[in-house]
């Protein structure tokens, strides 16, 4: 039985998922998709720790956990090795643009939850790391190379 917080959380994604698909992106200020893409990058991996935490074992915990530390440490060292210009690179900037931390943070999340629960319980939270994904293109803050090697 689903307790009240996951519902909650599920309506939340969908709420967020209906509202990326009613606006067209190109009408969004890239400002405010940028945001809405910073928010998605911590609310998906989340929502995934959350319903590992309701489980009866810590093993879904553990997972996470584990998924999670070698997916950040992924992306760091591929960043630096790799030593990309960002879209909106400045001389002194970092050269950090590849891959997206935010895509890859959010495709953890749905991607462990389709992994544990099934595709059902992962289709909004796909629908949001898409969109964050979106985002960073949409902010000039990454290439679409870098969205699409994230996840």
């Amino acid at each position: 039985m689903n307790s009240p917080i996951v519902y909650f959380l599920r309506s939340v994604f969908f709420m967020l998922f209906v509202v990326s698909l009613a606006l067209p992106i190109g009408q969004l200020r890239a400002n405010s998709l940028q945001k809405v893409g910073d928010v998605l990058q911590f609310v998906v991996p989340a929502y995934a720790f959350g319903l590992a935490m309701r489980e009866e074992t810590n093993e879904g915990v553990k997972q996470f956990g584990c998924s999670l530390a070698s997916s950040q440490a992924t992306v760091h060292v591929l960043k630096k090795v790799t030593n990309q210009k960002r879209p909106c690179f400045r001389e002194g900037d970092k050269r950090n643009s590849f891959p997206s931390g935010h895509t890859s943070s959010a495709f953890l999340g749905a991607t462990f939850i389709h992994r544990r629960y099934g595709f059902n319980q992962a289709i909004i939270p796909y629908g949001a790391a898409i969109l964050t994904g979106v985002s960073r293109v949409q902010a000039k803050k990454r290439h679409v190379r870098d969205v699409v090697a994230g996840p």
